[in-house]
């Protein structure tokens, strides 16, 4: 089972010369650093909804409270930014949203190897060589609300959802963890077990993410790329299953075997050039 669909990030390039470009110098000529770290704060709280926020009279309040800075100044500085095309204006205006092209550029780059990632059309505003060059990026119409539908109903379903999906997410993260601690003999980063979570999108099965580590391991190494590179291969033999990782490895060492006994690729270790690709 895969995990569920995320839609924030767990965190986002930050460019060295943040500060340093015309837009972000004059909203610091104007607030100081205290300017700059609303708008870093904003980011934040937008990358972590996924590359937009609403942004009504309750979310301003709750954003101040969060950043510890007044609403005053939090409005000024989001007029600001809106004003020096930090913020799109127009998505503004229409959808009382918070993004812009930067902000959604950042997002697609931070995003990976995500199986899908849905954008609204209405909120796009990218371009369409930059649409057409994320694959996995999908552009879709954000479906309007039904007023004949019992809106009591409809929260009590989504919430249940909201519940079972983060207890299962909950799971596979504690689940994968285990798997590499157990393999790698230490402690293992957020990034370590995210990397490894995102291969669930793929289809990747957990038992067969296991014996990737176990392969790792077992070569000597305690290395994240290594498993990736044993994951990606399958991918790419669509191999999705233990089941049929073993039969692959199978059939890889009778091919081996008989290479061998013609004096064709003597080999004495067939199963690691199986798992590098070779």
């Amino acid at each position: 089972m895969a995990r569920p669909k995320k839609d924030g990030l767990e965190y986002f390039p930050l460019d060295v010369y943040a500060g340093t470009d015309d837009e972000l110098e004059l909203l610091e000529a104007e607030y100081g650093l205290e300017g700059f770290a609303i708008f870093i704060k904003l980011l934040q709280a937008i990358y972590k909804n996924g590359y937009y926020i609403n942004w009504s009279d309750k979310e301003k309040l709750l954003f101040s409270k969060r950043v510890n800075v007044a609403l005053t100044l939090v409005n000024d500085v989001i007029t600001t930014c809106l004003k020096w095309d930090l913020l799109n204006n127009r998505l503004y205006e229409q959808h009382k949203i918070l993004t812009s092209h930067g902000i959604q550029q950042r997002f697609l780059l931070a995003i990976g190897r995500r199986s899908a990632v849905e954008i609204y059309q209405d909120y796009l505003l990218l371009s369409e060589s930059e649409v057409s060059a994320t694959k996995n990026l999908v552009i879709v119409t954000k479906t309007p609300v039904n007023a004949d539908n019992n809106p009591q109903s409809k929260v009590k379903e989504s919430k249940e959802k909201v519940k079972e999906s983060i207890a299962v997410a909950a799971d596979h993260t504690s689940v994968i963890q285990k798997i590499l601690e157990d393999g790698f003999g230490r402690l293992v980063s957020s990034i370590e077990i995210e990397t490894l979570l995102s291969y669930l999108d793929d289809g990747i099965q957990l038992d067969l993410i296991e014996k990737a580590v176990q392969e790792t391991a077992n070569n000597g190494v305690k290395n994240i790329n290594y498993v990736k590179s044993i994951l990606n291969r399958c991918i790419e033999q669509k191999i999705n299953t233990l089941e049929r990782y073993q039969l692959a490895q199978k059939k890889f060492k009778e091919k081996s075997s008989t290479n061998t006994q013609e004096n064709k690729e003597p080999s004495t270790d067939a199963m690691r050039r199986f798992l590098e690709g070779e």
